[in-house]
């Protein structure tokens, strides 16, 4: 009897856990909203039925689920229950997180529940559920949420906490979030400011308010109370939706006689999803169109040849652009980049039923978050893409539990519902990767498998085990095709019809047993970077764009390309898939490989540019103890702390900027003082330039060494250093 107590005991704890499980399993089939009124063309499984097999998406998506279902549940609560004055056990997590700074508590909620609804596992479901609910229980009577009592960014971390709570109600099925969702919008309705800025100009607290309209429609589309609909109209941001309306220049000057030089990249792409949510509320179809417009305006102007965008986080006119690819590693917002971009193609696939928008798709997880390094235990992730034309590397943001750490697991997650898409018996394949579909199509059950290594393999294979009646499948037709895309279904040449919106269209119905083998036809393209001039150049097979190692001095590299016509100079390496020779003018080589394969800080090229300067990132400079990395540059503010390189050269450039809060340095050059520096300046990363010219033509060090000294105006005495340029 004893026994049989103990297993009912445990039965009867666990019951509740189970019930939620079954649940939500038997609902994964339903979940899209019922309350849409804009028309999809064609709709996502939205995560429920398809899996990623054996490949790289995988691979990295499992590590990502296993990295945040090992945060420690206690940590992630600290700071909610010491402000609810609630006991607070476990550690602090440090970064962003402790200090409150763009919290990402919603988001981990978010990525918890995706990851859930992608594959089923019940640990992602009741970390979520518990997390929530403990957290629930710190939210003031008031409604207020927040981390701490003084949150740097209220309109922000309300977007991405309701962003939570509506995934939580949509996958996880979750009354209590659905209830948590109420309270804090009540506090939200009364208390976030409607000062609504331009850009950079959003006031005191009001960061990126521009964001919170996608998240609540998506509140609306969830529940159906119309408060949510109502509350997503009041953030709209109509003044820089319309320039992308009426295919205007975001730079120009607004009806309002305003202009604005340059916009936070990954807000301002990521405000745009507010339009594709908007069409799914009211069906208004300028909303789509403006998003089309936006799409087509962000690949012309602003995309690198990888899908990225935002060098130093700015949306920016082409020639700061150029600027910037030559002087910042900040290249690109690797992980909240590629969710926002993701997000905008995903509503334009859907709604406007047309394929060409999976290019940017494919090009952001091959290139983007698909080639960032792993996560460390810590929190760090791989914040910024670099793509310097003075020498480049992958690293981990020194800071910990970024916004980056909290979008990860959510574009992540994504892998799976950017993959297929369909329409009646039709099914329609975004991406070529390893995955598998087990879905109810109106025809009946489909399982579909799709296998190869693409892009090593310019081919896509794909087995139906189990087809609906009259089955049919179509394919994205890629913008980097080289050649006609041919079919063969079970060894045989078979029709296809390519469509005006980019799907190519397999004739016959497809039966149990068939199998379908695609070819996709790639070559190396040179894709400049400003229109008209051959460099700076980044080399592109397929979706992939490919880098070289810089293994010795950087213009060792680059002296040598040839001027013109580098798909001339360009040899496979025989057995090594995307793998090129580049034969220079005096007859050495570069090997060009995927961005994809380098490692955490192996030095790389990815965009050519024989005329850049003989730059030394600060990544090559020797730094002693005491140096923090920004991202752009590293910076200290320790009396004795020192920064040394080797040029070669008559010459040399210290590039860094000028600050409030900057000291004095001595320049030590081959071991003799030459200077005495002063960094400040009254304002913010302003211009700085400190050079020496006169040397002998040979090899020298430079030193930046700290002194105790500054310039009695200003308020600190850092120093900072971003590498050097040697002078021919």
């Amino acid at each position: 009897m004893a026994n049989f107590r103990t297993v009912f005991k445990r039965y009867l704890s666990i019951l509740p856990a189970m019930l939620l499980l079954l649940a939500a399993r038997g609902q994964s089939q339903t979940r899209t909203a019922s309350h849409e009124i804009g028309k999809r063309i064609l709709s996502p499984f939205d995560y429920a039925g398809v899996t990623l097999e054996d490949g790289p998406l995988k691979s990295q998506f499992d590590e990502i689920r296993f990295d945040y279902l090992r945060i420690p549940p206690d940590a992630l609560l600290k700071g909610f229950r010491q402000r609810a004055g609630l006991p607070a056990p476990g550690i602090d997590l440090g970064g962003w997180y402790s200090s409150d700074v763009f919290h990402v508590f919603g988001q981990i909620l978010s990525g918890l529940a995706r990851m859930y609804a992608a594959t089923g596992d019940p640990a992602c479901l009741k970390r979520a559920e518990y997390l929530r609910s403990e957290w629930s229980k710190c939210i003031s009577p008031d409604g207020f949420f927040y981390f701490s009592k003084n949150p740097n960014a209220r309109h922000y971390t309300y977007e991405k906490t309701i962003g939570g709570l509506v995934d939580m109600v949509i996958y996880c099925h979750s009354n209590g979030a659905k209830q948590d969702l109420s309270r804090i919008t009540a506090w939200a309705e009364k208390n976030l400011s409607r000062k609504r800025g331009y850009a950079f100009n959003a006031g005191d607290g009001d960061t990126e308010w521009y964001t919170l309209s996608e998240n609540l429609y998506r509140a609306y589309l969830a529940t159906g109370e119309t408060r949510y609909r109502d509350f997503a109209k009041v953030w709209e941001y109509n003044e820089y939706w319309d320039i992308y309306g009426r295919k205007g220049d975001i730079f120009g000057k607004r009806p309002n006689g305003q202009t604005t030089g340059g916009y936070h990249a990954y807000s301002h792409v990521n405000t745009l999803s507010g339009l594709g949510a908007a069409y799914l509320v009211d069906g208004d179809k300028r909303h789509i169109q403006t998003l089309s417009n936006a799409y087509d305006i962000l690949q012309k102007e602003q995309c690198f040849a990888t899908g990225g965008f935002g060098p130093n986080e700015l949306l920016a006119p082409r020639d700061t652009l150029l600027r910037l690819l030559g002087e910042t590693h900040n290249s690109f917002e690797t992980q909240c980049g590629s969710w926002a971009g993701f997000k905008v193609c995903k509503y334009l696939i859907s709604c406007t039923g047309d394929a060409r928008y999976g290019d940017w798709i494919e090009k952001l997880i091959v290139n983007g978050i698909g080639a960032s390094i792993s996560m460390s235990p810590d929190g760090k992730v791989c914040y910024y893409s670099d793509y310097c034309t003075g020498g480049a590397e992958k690293h981990n943001m020194e800071t910990p539990w970024t916004c980056c750490t909290g979008t990860r697991p959510m574009a992540a997650a994504d892998y799976h519902d950017l993959i297929y898409f369909h329409a009646a018996n039709t099914l329609f394949v975004n991406l070529y990767t390893p995955s598998s579909v087990n879905v109810h199509l109106p025809g009946g059950k489909l399982r579909l498998e799709q296998h190869g290594t693409f892009p090593q393999e310019s081919a896509a294979h794909f087995i139906v085990k189990q087809s609906p009646n009259n089955f049919r499948l179509a394919l994205r037709i890629p913008g980097w095709l080289a050649g006609n895309m041919q079919v063969r279904i079970n060894g045989k040449s078979a029709s296809a019809s390519p469509g005006t919106d980019h799907w190519l269209r397999i004739s016959s119905p497809l039966t149990s047993g068939d199998r379908v083998d695609v070819s996709l036809p790639m070559a190396p393209t040179i894709t400049p970077f400003m229109p008209g001039k051959a460099y700076p150049a980044a080399i592109t097979v397929g979706p992939t764009a490919l880098a070289t190692p810089v293994k010795g001095p950087l213009h060792d590299t680059l002296r040598n390309l040839p001027a013109a016509d580098l798909l001339k100079h360009l040899r496979p390496v025989a057995g090594h898939p995307l793998t090129f020779e580049l034969l220079g003018s005096n007859r050495t080589t570069a090997t060009f490989r995927p961005f994809y394969t380098f490692a955490e800080g192996e030095p790389y090229l990815i965009y050519l540019d024989p005329a850049a300067p003989d730059r030394i990132s600060y990544r090559l400079v020797h730094f002693s103890p005491g140096w923090n990395d920004s991202g752009s540059f590293r910076f200290t503010r320790e009396v004795g702390a020192i920064a040394e390189a080797e040029f070669e050269g008559t010459g040399v450039r210290w590039l860094g900027g000028k600050y409030d809060d900057a000291g004095i340095a001595e320049v030590i050059i081959d071991g003799k003082q030459v200077a005495t520096v002063d960094q400040f300046a009254p304002g913010r990363d302003l211009p700085f330039e400190w050079k020496t010219a006169g040397l002998p033509a040979a090899k020298h060090k430079i030193q930046i060494r700290i002194i105790n000294e500054k310039n009695p105006a200003s308020k600190d005495h850092f120093i900072n250093v971003a590498g050097f340029e040697a002078l021919p």
